[in-house]
């Protein structure tokens, strides 16, 4: 079985950027040429709000004081794992760096607004063999040259275009980019000169045309002779078919979405990195946990046990015969709370899902605002709702927009882009208060971009702030459906490795090749050739090469040497450790009243795990913290209660993975 190795990577330098200054970070890449070795570029949204240490909703720029404190808790995690010599900003503007000063430390930055700075700033690294000329619009395709020849790369308006926008030497590998010039060429230009690979650059395709992914393939899934998915297998089709895939052991796709493995049929196995601002930590992240890897020797199996046959018993006898120890969340307690909870505080290398999924039904709803200077809106828009008791007499609601159309306009549309920023402020925070100007049309069909996995109660919509206490584990999500929405949400919050359908997967094959995976995953080691493997031995033909995975060629499965709950307690105590500090520092009730029950989650699972003798180390912890950060918290707001009784409900029978075909 093919066991590829990761490469190292610079832990000397790494650099943050934004898509604005991609030619600049380009030229800096350039400058790491060493075989073997990856160089990490990080993305940061542009955004003109400085950070806020409180988010004041109604106030302008709220929405992208979100983005922004997300994308830097992103950097940081991953700046975390490698833990770099030095930090290089480039092009920068000031209230960008507001959201990274807090996370930095200060004598570690060094800033590059120039091609000028780069000499004066970086030191001699490996020697270039002459220079590569290349025009701003080709930057990355420029890089990629340079790299593999040695050259370093020079920025020239005038310089002759480029003549191919491949770069074969002969690598064991290929990785295909869908390209717009972004930061997530350059990191996947990166990711190919550290592994050896041969690079080609195909045309981008604007993600609004895979909304219809999920329903094509699910027609086409059902009837093979359907039309629905030739659309889309043709663009795959064109950007790959001139490329020779027997000669290579391994493709790498970096795609906002399109499935290359199910047109390839997996001929070879074949790995996707899904393309985005969380596109260059997932890089970082996958190679850091080769070298440093963040393990708890445990695993988390999540089932509702709706199905008359399930793998979760294989599974977790598998797990706990390789030391892993096994928390099993079934039947009853498959709840969307415990998903919620264990899902992102519990520590654990494997997350396997078995339940129901795909899109799923909500209710069609409508917004009416005057934005402030008198303008009259209305916002079209679809809500996902799921729900669940949260203690007493409230019940947590957990609800999704998805923006159709905002004055008729098609959302993300040309035409909205010359509206005023405030025009969007103002609709956020009429979004925010819901003061009983939205209406709600109840819709029993499947929802375009919805997903969910579903719980003994509820549904969950896969959105998470992070995983496994901060770990980087990989996710099994065996429902039918689990790929497109799914996959994004996971891979932001954290896993390394991801593994969902495509379309409904009757039940009887889920069963086999979860079982086969993990056999050969414990086995072997990797996890793409255990996900090969899989594909390779489903028999039914209409879920032949149902699976995609998400992650890199060389990530493995961690190999507890025995087992033993010890990083499991170590962990849930570093983690109560930080909840203490967040609920102490928290800018208000709700978020407080949040951080209260990440406690009360943590100190249960301590308590419920471990032995007197164990809990007597934890002299410095005090259990009784959650109890009186609550007596100290106000009743709920009524902004509060008119969002956790909202008085919808959901089907309990949703979409569902499906029994054996006839």
């Amino acid at each position: 079985m093919p066991q590829w190795k990761a490469p190292q990577i610079e832990r000397r330098w790494v650099a943050i950027t934004t898509k604005p200054h991609a030619a600049l970070a380009a030229i800096v890449s350039s400058h790491f040429r060493a075989p073997g070795v990856y160089f990490a570029v990080f993305e940061f949204p542009s955004i003109p709000t400085p950070r806020s240490p409180v988010i004041d909703y109604s106030a302008d720029g709220a929405f992208g004081q979100i983005v922004g404190t997300r994308a830097a808790t992103w950097i940081n995690n991953a700046l975390a794992g490698i833990q770099p010599g030095t930090i290089l900003l480039l092009g920068l503007t000031e209230a960008e760096k507001t959201y990274l000063a807090p996370l930095l430390p200060a004598p570690k930055v060094v800033e590059i607004n120039s091609a000028d700075d780069i000499g004066r700033c970086l030191p001699p690294t490996s020697p270039a063999v002459g220079s590569l000329r290349c025009r701003p619009q080709e930057a990355v395709l420029g890089l990629a040259h340079a790299k593999f020849l040695g050259k370093a790369l020079v920025i020239d308006e005038g310089a002759e275009p480029l003549v191919t926008s491949v770069h074969r030497h002969g690598g064991p590998s290929i990785v295909i980019v869908e390209s717009d010039g972004g930061i997530d060429d350059l990191v996947a230009v990166n990711y190919a000169f550290a592994i050896d690979a041969d690079v080609t650059f195909v045309p981008a395709i604007d993600r609004r045309e895979l909304d219809g992914l999920p329903r094509q393939l699910d027609a086409w899934s059902r009837d093979r002779s359907s039309r629905a998915f030739d659309p889309l297998r043709r663009q795959i089709t064109i950007r790959i078919k001139q490329i020779d895939f027997r000669r290579y052991e391994v493709a790498t796709f970096f795609t906002v979405g399109l499935p290359y493995g199910l047109v390839l049929k997996n001929t070879l196995p074949c790995s996707h990195v899904l393309k985005g601002p969380y596109c260059g930590p997932f890089v970082t992240n996958s190679i850091a946990q080769e070298y440093w890897p963040i393990t708890f020797d445990s695993a988390l199996l999540f089932s509702p046990e709706l199905f008359a046959s399930e793998e979760t018993a294989d599974i977790a006898k598998a797990l706990d015969a390789d030391h892993y120890s096994v928390r099993l969340l079934l039947g009853s307690e498959a709840t969307l709370k415990n998903l919620d909870n264990y899902g992102s505080l519990f520590p654990y290398d494997v997350l396997h899902i078995c339940s129901h999924g795909g899109e799923t039904d909500g209710y069609k709803s409508t917004l009416e605002f005057v934005d402030r200077l008198g303008g009259k809106h209305r916002l079209d828009f679809y809500e996902i709702v799921g729900f669940s008791p949260s203690g007493g007499e409230m019940v947590r609601v957990e609800t999704k927009a998805i923006f159709v159309a905002l004055d008729g306009l098609k959302w993300r549309s040309e035409p909205l882009k010359t509206y005023p920023k405030y025009v969007f402020d103002d609709m956020f925070v009429a979004l925010k208060e819901d003061r009983g100007r939205i209406t709600r049309q109840r819709v029993h069909d499947p929802i375009a971009l919805s997903c969910h996995i579903q719980c003994y109660d509820s549904i969950h919509q896969g959105v998470f702030q992070h995983l496994a206490a901060f770990g980087r584990p990989l996710v099994f999500n065996n429902t039918c459906s689990s790929n497109y929405e799914m996959a994004g949400m996971f891979a932001a919050a954290g896993a390394r490795c991801y593994i969902g359908t495509l379309w409904a997967v009757d039940n009887s094959t889920a069963v086999r090749a979860a079982t086969m995976f993990y056999g050969e995953a414990l086995k072997h080691g990797n996890i793409l050739a255990a996900f090969a493997v899989m594909n390779k031995s489903i028999r039914n033909k209409q879920c032949r090469d149902v699976y995609i995975y998400w992650g890199l060629q060389f990530s493995s499965m961690p190999k507890p040497a025995h087992k033993s709950l010890d990083k499991v307690f170590a962990a849930l105590v570093d983690a109560g450790r930080i909840w203490v500090r967040r609920t102490a520092v928290a800018p208000n009730p709700e978020i407080k009243r949040n951080c209260v029950e990440a406690l009360k989650f943590l100190r249960t699972e301590i308590l419920g795990l471990f032995a007197p003798g164990r809990l007597e180390q934890l002299r410095d912890f005090d259990f009784s913290i959650p109890d009186e950060y609550e007596r100290m918290l106000p009743p709920p707001s009524p902004d509060e209660l008119a969002r956790a009784a909202s008085g919808m409900t959901l089907r309990s029978e949703l979409r569902k993975r499906t029994e054996p075909f006839e």
